[in-house]
């Protein structure tokens, strides 16, 4: 049986869809092992059941939990394109409950994307455009680093 890395792309068989009391997931395959997808996340991604799915390996916990992230229809690391900045959000970190900023973006190819140095936004008004450059896709929002104001 593989060991998955952390980072790499690994190619899924989507095998169903399953509903769960804390919601709907996919189920996906590889190497004779399943992994839960959570579906809500990945609504515009156009999974199928039956069919391959692209994924990366986000991150593997200590418990040795795998998370899955699909590849973004659009976005990949390192890609650069202009976002409208419209508003700041504060948001809580989940283990150790610590606060972060995060300037909230979109264009005509997603409405999920943040900014995650938000600090380089604050002196600017909003709504403004931006060149960002794609850092991470987690739960399908695109992570952002703002680069220049306008575009």
């Amino acid at each position: 049986m593989e060991i998955l890395t952390e980072g790499l792309i690994y190619t899924f068989i989507v095998e169903k869809k399953i509903t769960l009391p804390d919601g709907e997931y996919f189920i996906l395959t590889y190497d004779d092992r399943k992994f839960l997808l959570p579906s809500s996340y990945y609504s515009d991604y156009k999974i199928t059941p039956g069919k391959p799915l692209s994924c990366i390996v986000n991150k593997i916990n200590c418990n040795g939990k795998i998370f899955l992230e699909p590849l973004h229809p659009v976005y990949s690391k390192d890609m650069l394109d202009c976002f409208e900045i419209f508003a700041i959000e504060q948001r809580t970190k989940h283990k150790t409950k610590e606060t972060y900023c995060v300037a909230l973006a979109r264009n005509s190819k997603t409405q999920k994307a943040a900014v995650l140095n938000c600090e380089n936004i604050l002196s600017y008004s909003l709504p403004f455009k931006a060149t960002c450059k794609v850092v991470k896709i987690k739960k399908a929002e695109v992570l952002l680093t703002f680069l220049l104001p306008d575009c």
